[in-house]
């Protein structure tokens, strides 16, 4: 039998070679058709088997001469199905994501020439193939691998005496690749290799993977191209049976990149040029002007100064370029101008760029002179206000231009000497935010209180100001290069200095008010009023006047006066050099508080509208309020009462007291008494009724009065009840649901007679519900709702004394006392009743006889019809578990005794699954199962039993 003969993979290798046509003898034997079929058939049925018989090697050295269509070019395409012996009825094959842009799975066809690297010894498993079907899903039937040949590609084709491929610049690297051609009939290059150098020049810079510089020098003069030709073999690597390497050389022509030169901006003043400096003609090929330039360039003719003849010149006169500048004196401020002379030098091939220099001149405006325009001004010390020292400037007027500079970016002003500095505004540090806002260049001092004496400032401008640019800032007294804000303009800075004097003045002290005084002084020092500094000491040879500029004396004697009254005045000192200082001075001066006399006054009970004011005797001030029995306060000084405005207190008798505060400049109060003595009339008001729950225990009956009832009576027990108290207080405790009426009796001064009213009171004394104690089995986790009531209307409490009804639902328990009243619908109580509450354990029996007995499921079905879906431990009416036993532990086993299911409160309830460490997340098979239910509660003993688990 064949099987006993070849392995999987023999067979495998006989199919390959027949189908390369190479197949023909075995064991010196030709091989008839007949074999072959048999085979093809044999290997078929072991795919069926999801056997894999082994490794497919398929060796292509040649992929540029591979020819799929067999059109006569060569294409790199072939098909692994063909290759392997395959059908597409096989299964699918598959390559490494890494190389399916080169593979079609449909077809089977690979295209070698999108394969970018050589099969070497370190990656002979780069192309490895699966094929894989339905029936054996993931693991693959066949495996194969390509071997894939050398290939370094095909150069261009070369031109020219030096037999190149390629001409570069040399201004750039280059890339060899760009030297090998890839198209239809062509494919690119592997990857894998490398590319050595063939030469020793000293022009060669650098090689790095296919990326090559060179630098070609300058040879002047013909021939006009300088280039080097450079020799390059790219080898790419393979591995047996193919060739070990291949190799394509080719020679590259670096062509050198002309130059124009180098060239930096001369920077001219213009005080320079008007020196002399730059009368002589300059040739703008001196090394000064343009560096390192090809010889062969020449001039743009295109010159507004109209300096360059043709493109050979190379002369020009800065002082000519400067007077076309300033045109004749029309563009004096012409601020700074550049003027651009351009050599160009053409490139030498195809392959360079043309190149290009500027050689630049700017010139530059120098500054005008500026000085102070006229003598140090003298200021008096107490001067108010700034000074812009910018104003006391001059600047230079030339030729109807003028040569003011008032840009803060380019100026600044500082102290040079001086008392004190004025608190200058200086142009700031570059390191703090410059204030665009601010015109530092103002030089804004303080004269107020400024140090007496002569101050130097100096005023600097950088002439950078004539040429200004964006975000930039220049100080003129920064010497130091480095610094950010130096100028390093070719023209000079220029500064002056501004001397100002500040003059001496007699302190006249400071503006003075919210000064309060009393009237009981008599008289005051006005100096001594006055606020100071702190540091100077106010003079006494001033002069004081009021509003009119009347003088006053220093020592101002009051008037008489009966309400407060506002002075003020002013204090003016001269020096003698003429600085006038003034102060001005506000205070107010009080009257003494008066709150008039005392006074008695009688008054009737039933006429009790009065003003207390108008009780007073003198002249009492309106300032005051009053204050007197019952915690009586007034708002205002009138101190009204009115019995018919209910917003207004009750008139009582007692002391009234009127007080007049102190004021600001008077520290002590005034008061005066006014003594009301209250008559009560006949009359006291109407009757009365109330109603009160008996619960509520007692009730004063003179809160029930009107108003307007004195409280100078005393209550009488019409009905004799003997629950009345002789201060009006009735006890509820004898009392029943019904009304009791009493009279309240006022006995009235002369000429007031008796006055009585009634007052009637209704008890409301609710039955007390019948509940009795209550009884429930722990299984029933019953809660408060579950107690029968036989009210409608009742609250829960705790105990005989809690305020606070139960308010919400809680879980009965074992030997509570509970207390339960009956409630109206005015929220009155009946007395509490007692309800005890008793908890049978399991295994006990209700006072009835009733068994409170658990009762588990004897069986499980998780199928979901939502009937026995899981191991039940809340049934409705039945039991509730997690709520009667929240500490509960149940097991589940299995018959062979092993746990398979742990739970409590907490987890999910049994259906059919483990959730031990071992089985976890398992479906457990159809069987009987034991459980132990373990309370975990007070004497509720463990129960035990089993159950019948159904899939």
């Amino acid at each position: 039998m064949l099987t006993k003969c070849y392995n999987f993979v023999d067979l495998n290798q006989l199919i390959l070679k027949h189908n390369k046509g190479e197949l023909q003898y075995v064991f010196g034997k030709p091989i008839v058709k007949i074999l072959l079929i048999g085979l093809l058939f044999f290997a078929q049925r072991s795919f069926s088997q999801c056997v894999n018989p082994g490794l497919i090697t398929i060796e292509k050295c040649d992929m540029e001469t591979i020819d799929f269509d067999m059109n006569g070019d060569p294409d790199g395409i072939i098909n692994i199905y063909d290759e392997t012996g395959t059908t597409p009825a096989d299964g699918t094959w598959s390559i490494s994501p890494r190389f399916s842009v080169a593979f079609d799975a449909t077809t089977g066809n690979l295209s070698t020439w999108d394969l970018q690297f050589s099969t070497t010894a370190t990656t002979p498993n780069n192309y490895f193939f699966e094929l894989r079907n339905a029936v054996c899903g993931d693991v693959p039937i066949r495996t194969a691998r390509l071997f894939l040949g050398p290939y370094s590609g095909v150069t261009l084709a070369p031109f020219g005496t030096l037999n190149v491929n390629v001409e570069a610049c040399d201004n750039e690297t280059f890339d060899l690749f760009n030297a090998l051609t890839s198209d239809a009939l062509n494919p690119p290059p592997h990857l894998n290799g490398e590319w050595i150098y063939n030469g020793s020049s000293p022009n060669f810079l650098s090689l790095s993977g296919s990326m090559f510089a060179a630098r070609i020098p300058y040879q002047p003069g013909l021939p006009l191209v300088d280039q080097e030709v450079f020799e390059f073999t790219y080898r790419v690597p393979g591995l047996t049976p193919c060739d070990p390497s291949e190799e394509t050389t080719v020679r590259i022509s670096m062509i050198r990149q002309v130059d124009s030169g180098g060239s930096d901006t001369t920077e001219i003043c213009e005080s320079d040029v008007l020196a002399g400096v730059y009368d002589a003609d300059i040739d703008l090929r001196d090394d000064q002007f343009l560096l390192g330039e090809d010889i062969e360039g020449y001039w743009s003719i295109a010159d507004p100064t109209g300096q360059i003849a043709d493109e050979n010149d190379s002369m020009v006169n800065l002082r000519a370029v400067y007077e076309q500048i300033v045109d004749g004196g029309n563009n004096l401020r012409f601020g700074c101008e550049t003027v651009d002379y351009t050599y160009n030098v053409d490139q030498r091939s195809g392959v360079c760029t043309d190149r290009n220099t500027s050689v630049s001149f700017t010139f530059y405006e120098q500054l005008r002179s500026f000085s102070q325009s006229a003598a140090a001004p003298r200021l008096c010390r107490n001067t108010s206000g700034s000074l812009n020292l910018f104003d006391l400037l001059e600047f230079t007027n030339e030729g109807g231009f003028d040569f003011t500079y008032d840009n803060s970016f380019y100026v600044n002003w500082r102290l040079v000497s001086g008392p004190s500095s004025l608190g200058l505004i200086e142009q700031p540090d570059l390191l703090i935010d410059f204030d665009t806002s601010i015109d530092y260049y103002l030089g804004t001092v303080n004269l107020s209180l400024a140090p007496p004496g002569v101050y130097t400032f100096e005023f600097g401008v950088t002439p950078d100001i004539n040429c200004p640019s964006p975000d930039q800032i220049c100080d003129p007294f920064i010497t130091d290069p480095l610094d950010p804000t130096f100028s390093n303009n070719p023209c000079a800075i220029l500064t002056t200095q501004v001397v100002i004097e500040v003059l001496a003045f007699d302190y006249a002290g400071e503006d003075t008010d919210d000064i309060d005084l009393c009237a009981s002084l008599g008289q005051v020092d006005l100096i001594s009023l006055l606020n100071t500094n702190g540091t100077d000491t106010v003079v006494d040879t001033g002069v004081w006047t009021d509003g009119s500029g009347a003088t006053i004396n220093n020592d101002f004697v009051f008037p008489d006066i009966a309400v407060s009254q506002v002075f003020n005045f002013t204090y003016t000192t001269t020096s003698s050099s003429g600085c006038v200082e003034q102060a001005d001075l506000e205070f107010t001066v009080y009257a003494v508080p008066d709150a008039g006399e005392n006074n008695e006054f009688r008054v009737c009970s039933d006429n009790l509208s009065l003003s207390l004011f108008d009780l007073l005797g003198g002249t009492p001030d309106t300032t005051g309020t009053w204050t007197g029995p019952f915690g009586y306060v007034s708002t205002d000084h009138l101190g009204t009462f009115d019995i018919n405005d209910e917003t207004l207190p009750i008139l009582g008798p007692g002391n009234y007291t009127y007080t007049v505060p102190a004021n600001p400049g008077c520290p002590d109060e005034d008061t005066a008494i006014v003594r009301i003595i209250v008559v009560e009339p006949q009359t006291i008001g109407n009757d009365r009724a109330d109603s009160f729950c008996k619960i509520d225990g007692r009730v004063n009956l003179f809160t029930l009065l009107d108003r307007d009832t004195p409280r100078t009576g005393v209550f009488e027990d019409t009905d004799g009840t003997g629950a009345l108290s002789p201060e009006g207080v009735l006890e509820f405790e004898t009392l029943t649901n019904e009304i009791y009426n009493f009279r309240y009796v006022v006995t009235n001064a002369v000429p007031c007679d008796e006055s009585s009213l009634n007052v009637a009171v209704q008890i409301v004394d609710l039955p007390e519900p019948n509940v009795p104690d209550q009884e429930f089995c722990i299984l029933d986790a019953a809660r408060l709702d579950d107690i029968e009531v036989d009210v409608l209307n009742f609250n829960w409490y705790t105990s005989l004394e809690s305020d606070m009804p139960i308010i919400d639902n809680p879980i009965l328990l074992d030997n509570q006392l509970l207390y339960i009243a009956n409630v109206d619908v005015d929220n009155c109580e009946s007395e509490r009743v007692a309800v005890n509450i008793n908890i049978l354990n399991t295994g006990e029996r209700s006072s009835s006889g009733e068994l409170c007995t658990l009762d588990f499921q004897d069986g499980v079905s998780p199928n979901g019809d939502n009937q026995n879906d899981t191991f039940d431990l809340f049934i409705e009416d039945v039991y509730n578990i997690p709520e009667a036993f929240p500490d509960f532990d149940l097991k589940i086993y299995n018959r062979y005794g092993s746990l398979v299911y742990e739970g409590n409160r907490d987890t999910e309830e049994f259906r059919g699954e483990s959730n031990t460490s071992v089985r976890l997340g398992d479906d457990l098979p159809s069987g009987t199962y034991f459980y132990i239910f373990t309370p975990n509660f007070e004497n509720n003993l463990p129960i035990q039993g089993s159950f019948y688990l159904s899939r």
